[in-house]
């Protein structure tokens, strides 16, 4: 039998914490298994760069099933029982989510809870009907590879930007060469999703390179060093 349980994993918890991250993996559109944590491989290198930032509590969330399901929507009911856990283990500290493909869709879902300040969306399932309205006063950050045309497509996430835009600020940046992966580019990937959860989270000026990105063309594409 598998848990039933959504588990918090811990990858640092200072003693007087600053603030929280919240890192959301994918999972499928459909499924009552178990979850396999073998979708956390690819987050291992973004994990470890987020426990570098001095004051910050980060963790992963482990979900009780592995599917989003329709209207059960189990991935969001348990972000929304971590986010409240947080609260529960550092008081009103800000935090910023941070999903990964279905991820990025429980991450944009759950933005209205009253502790979130800003949303990363990394390649994520963003069906182009979803709410916005939640984002609003939420900094929000799109990352997706420009090749992918996975369920969690690149056109997907631009639809969603595009209506989202209307409500809050919001930077997107599409990853030249990239699927959905992320193969290609990771490591920028992640760099930039790092600046703009401190940065978030400590309430100071954004990289320039985002901040000027928000008010852009949400088709940017973010600079490779390759």
């Amino acid at each position: 039998m598998f848990s039933k349980r959504a588990q918090l994993i811990a990858h640092q918890v200072p003693t007087d914490a600053k603030g929280a991250v919240l890192v959301l993996p994918g999972g499928s559109m459909k499924s009552k298994g178990r979850y396999f944590s073998i979708v956390e491989l690819g987050l291992r290198p973004l994990l470890a760069r987020l426990a570098e930032q001095e004051g910050l509590a980060v963790y992963l969330l482990r979900y009780r099933v592995r599917g989003w399901n329709g209207d059960d929507a189990d991935s969001l009911a348990d972000t929304r029982w971590a986010l409240d856990e947080i609260v529960r283990l550092h008081g009103q500290v800000p935090v910023a989510l941070v999903g990964n493909s279905l991820g990025g869709r429980a991450a944009y879902h759950a933005a209205g809870h009253p502790s979130v300040v800003s949303v990363t969306g990394i390649a994520p399932a963003l069906p182009s009907d979803d709410p916005v309205t939640q984002l609003a006063g939420r900094q929000c950050l799109i990352l997706h590879g420009d090749k992918d045309h996975s369920e969690a497509s690149a056109a997907m996430s631009l639809a969603y930007a595009r209506r989202a835009r209307a409500i809050t600020t919001l930077a997107r940046f599409e990853i030249p060469g990239a699927g959905h992966f992320l193969l290609r580019g990771s490591r920028e990937c992640y760099m930039a999703t790092t600046e703009f959860v401190t940065a978030t989270l400590a309430r100071t000026p954004l990289p320039p390179l985002i901040a000027q990105a928000q008010s852009g063309d949400l088709c940017s594409p973010l600079p490779l060093d390759v």
